[in-house]
């Protein structure tokens, strides 16, 4: 086959690749991991509720563990829970909370409080009542805190609050690292409304840090072009590595960055308030942030925080090989929160 054949070739892939939905996306993803675990079943509604890992039955038709809801980092995408799901174990039920913006005519949400009051929706369709078991990493920390405080003032039980590498938010980080959303959000501050280029780094820099797909994109090879262009070199860099999934084709990368300017624009304004229930805090190892254990989740915590030093930086920590730990600790602390059935709490 030519060269031209098989670019040709190639570029029918990616546009029937393009016009996948975004679950089937996800299921694609999965295979080209090699993940190990039953294939997921697809969303569990309309909505931004994406299942990940079913829920195993027992003889009598009910699931042995109460499931998982993961919430979303700054760039909305559910992808990332994937491995760690795995490490999880297929006995564990595991679901992503997606940022909506995602999908094709949808708009973002532009607060935290508008998010997870869809978000307390849309995981109440796969467990209608509590207690309820929420992790949240980077951007997501912060949207499962809001998610638990609506919880818990509808009535509910928060069994599991586990907040991954997420300080509280700017107003409270007292100079912690907030991670891809601080910096998405320290970009919105010193970007011009048009220049799509701190976003498009931003997106980049996650990408290489958590997928290990550089897509050898540089301040220089954006600064002065028109968004159109900017766009454009994305999209041709991802193709390049390979990296299809809300990437592929101009339109998903424009939702990708109205989404990533919305959930930091929602960071910035966020403002936490007392929680009067337990958290536990997943503090990154190598992260370059002052020695904080809690991450400053103390002062908003009516009870102590649990902290728990898992390895890796905020973004290799749910890559391999640092994911496994992060899974086992994570693991842990859901039985202490809900021990399995048959087991008792000590």
């Amino acid at each position: 086959m030519s060269q031209s054949e098989m670019a040709a070739r190639r570029e029918r892939l990616l546009a029937r690749r393009a016009q996948l939905s975004d679950e089937q996306r996800l299921l694609l993803e999965r295979r080209l991991q090699g993940a190990e675990m039953p294939p997921a079943a697809g969303p569990a509604g309309p909505g931004v509720l994406v299942e990940i890992t079913p829920a195993p039955r027992d003889g009598s038709g009910a699931t042995a563990r109460q499931p998982l809801f993961c919430l979303h980092p700054a760039g909305g995408d559910v992808l990332c829970f994937v491995p760690l799901a795995r490490y999880l174990g297929a006995d564990q039920p595991c679901y992503g909370l997606r940022s909506q913006g995602l999908g094709a005519g949808e708009e973002p949400l532009r607060t935290l409080e508008e998010m997870a009051s869809l978000y307390v929706a849309e995981l109440r369709k796969a467990q209608p009542a509590g207690p309820y078991l929420l992790a949240g990493w980077s951007f997501g920390g912060l949207a499962a805190f809001e998610v638990a405080q609506q919880l818990l003032a509808a009535g509910e039980k928060v069994a599991l609050l586990a907040i991954v590498d997420t300080p509280p938010g700017v107003s409270g980080a007292e100079g912690a690292d907030g991670g891809a959303a601080a910096a998405g959000a320290t970009a919105a501050a010193n970007a011009g409304a048009e220049d799509l280029a701190p976003w498009l780094l931003e997106i980049a820099h996650y990408v290489r840090g958590l997928w290990g797909k550089d897509l050898g994109l540089g301040a220089p090879d954006l600064a002065g072009r028109d968004p159109e262009w900017q766009l454009r070199i994305f999209v041709e860099r991802a193709r390049r590595a390979e990296l299809l999934h809300h990437a592929g084709s101009l339109e998903q990368v424009r939702r990708l960055v109205a989404v990533f300017r919305a959930n930091a624009g929602a960071y910035r304004a966020y403002r936490p308030r007392r929680y009067p229930g337990p958290i536990t805090v997943f503090r990154a190892a190598a992260a370059e942030r002052a020695p904080v254990p809690d991450l400053g989740w103390g002062r908003f915590a009516a009870a102590p925080v649990a902290c728990r030093e898992v390895p890796g930086d905020h973004l290799t920590l749910f890559a391999e090989p640092h994911v496994r730990s992060l899974a086992d600790q994570l693991r842990a602390a859901l039985d202490g929160a809900i021990p399995p059935a048959g087991e008792t709490q000590v």
